[in-house]
């Protein structure tokens, strides 16, 4: 054990190279508090991940009925139906999700029902803790917010992502936080959802869709 000198402190110095000791003296610190995210194979997540359905029977009882609900209540726009119809895909979506959300209660059955607008839109839902280090990836702030959208290009790549909330809400929330007004924020959250019933949400998913199946830039 040694003792190394940074920044006028004292540090103990468990290293055993020379090599060691001056890549340490000579990092910043950003690169000190950079933590790396371990590669997950998303394919294989989305291949375990269940379909909507079998997710959906899976739910608690009040949950579901909510769910299901909010399934029979989202209606496409004509123009948006007809584009995730003729999708040439396939596109691949990955859910993460619990049912005791309220936010992923109110909007992971509007993506089912986008997905099934076409054929070749595949949706599969998993729980957070699916992967050890898949919420690490997609973190809110630096919390652990559901749900997660991950839209995979045909060969599985990660496109782009969305959630846990519309854009208006997240910024609405931001606002509130900044003020100190947490509360008037969640009632602001609450109107917009009664005013804007999906409507958001469909055309920001509806991006993601189309950047996924896109074979151009």
């Amino acid at each position: 054990r040694r003792t190394a000198h940074k920044d006028g402190a004292a540090f103990p110095l468990y290293v055993s190279s020379r090599r060691s000791r001056l890549r340490w003296l000579s990092m910043k610190p950003e690169e000190e508090n950079a933590m790396p995210v371990p590669p997950i194979d998303l394919k294989k997540v989305w291949e375990a991940g269940q379909h909507f359905g079998d997710w959906l029977a899976a739910a608690k009882p009040p949950m579901r009925e909510e769910m299901e609900q909010i399934y029979k209540d989202v209606v496409l726009p004509p123009g948006d139906a007809h584009f995730l119809h003729v999708i040439e895909g396939p596109v691949h979506v990955l859910a993460i999700a619990e049912d005791w959300c309220g936010d992923v209660r109110r909007n992971t059955p509007v993506l089912a029902r986008m997905c099934a607008a076409g054929p070749n839109l595949h949706l599969r839902l998993v729980a957070k803790e699916a992967d050890p280090h898949l919420m690490a990836r997609y973190l809110t702030n630096g919390a652990e917010a559901i749900p997660i959208f991950i839209f995979l290009s045909p060969q599985f790549v990660e496109v782009g992502h969305w959630g846990p909330r519309p854009y208006e809400c997240k910024r609405l929330m931001a606002r509130g936080k900044a003020c100190g007004k947490i509360d008037d924020a969640r009632a602001a959250i609450k109107k917009f959802y009664t005013e804007d019933p999906h409507r958001s949400t469909v055309q920001e998913l509806k991006q993601l869709f189309e950047i996924a199946s896109t074979g151009s830039v």
